[in-house]
């Protein structure tokens, strides 16, 4: 029997309302969102641009509710000397944000060279630009830069390893984090990412559990990414065509990761992740199933 100590579940709100597809949940208000959430059974969730703004109100709402923010995205381009400034006095509003919510954690993710998300331009037609050498240490210099400002206010900066982005696979995470310093950046640990790119996802988990401070449950269909990669569909598409759901509806080896978690004694944040269609995946419905498969496995 599996036993964690202090570990909290979240949910991402990205369920019920899509930032990157705004039209996906555009009708639904935030209220209704917090309260599935609650009614579900977790403990908190992410920002979503949905939320308040004004930390008092959300904190009000989340109060309601006895929900906490876990933390919420925190986008950079440091590879990119035009805008790494730019976007570094950007991040650190958002920690600042974050800290006053009390949460302890700021998900983080480079945008430079991105497939969808690069503020040069998008580029969904030709994927990925791989970085060269140069923009490698621009990057790790900027996430150092910005995990210190982190660690000054009590935070601390979890990388998202994340499908159309830079820092996408396996190798590249090494060379990462060989890259940055481990007391100012951490990784945050999404299962349907590194599944979603090709990613043997227990071994990159044993490899890498000491960077691990904060970790996404995020299922695969792999019947549908399998034509995903058969007909070379970008990420967006992908979402659009349902290959992520809830943890426990799909194909990720759940159990042999939470043998792991728990045999390192993790602690923190587990959130669930699902990019679906809430047209035709009731967010309510598919949340109640996550937790209950959470509960299943975790005995919590």
């Amino acid at each position: 029997m599996r036993k964690f100590y202090n570990v909290n579940f979240g949910i991402q709100p990205i369920n019920w309302v899509n930032d990157d597809l705004p039209e996906w949940g555009k009708d639904v208000h935030f209220s209704k969102v917090m309260d599935e959430i609650h009614e579900a059974g977790f403990q908190g969730c992410e920002k979503v641009n949905k939320f308040p703004s004004d930390p008092k109100v959300l904190k009000d709402e989340l109060k309601k509710r006895n929900l906490v923010l876990s933390s919420g995205w925190g986008s950079t381009c440091f590879i990119s000397k035009e805008h790494s400034e730019e976007f570094f006095e950007d991040y650190k509003k958002h920690v600042l944000f974050l800290k006053e919510m009390g949460s302890r954690y700021v998900v983080t993710c480079e945008l430079g060279n991105s497939q969808h998300w690069d503020p040069r331009g998008d580029r969904t037609k030709e994927g990925v630009k791989e970085m060269n050498d140069e923009e490698w240490s621009l990057l790790a210099e900027g996430l150092n830069r910005a995990g210190e400002f982190c660690n000054q206010h009590g935070m601390a900066l979890v990388y998202h390893v994340h499908a159309g982005t830079v820092i996408e696979n396996h190798k590249q995470v090494k060379r990462l984090m060989d890259s940055t310093d481990p007391d100012k950046v951490h990784l945050l640990f999404d299962t349907g990412h590194l599944y979603f790119c090709g990613v043997d996802v227990v071994n990159y988990l044993e490899e890498f559990i000491d960077r691990v401070k904060y970790v996404h449950l995020k299922d695969v269909r792999k019947d549908i990414l399998e034509q995903v990669n058969k007909h070379g569909l970008d990420f967006r598409s992908a979402v659009k065509v349902g290959v992520f759901t809830v943890p426990g509806d799909g194909d990720v080896d759940f159990e042999t990761l939470m043998d792991i978690l728990e045999k390192n004694y993790y602690q923190g944040w587990m959130v669930v992740e699902a990019e679906q269609n809430p047209k035709h995946a009731n967010p309510f419905e598919y949340a109640k199933k996550a937790r209950a498969y959470i509960a299943k496995l975790t005995n919590m």
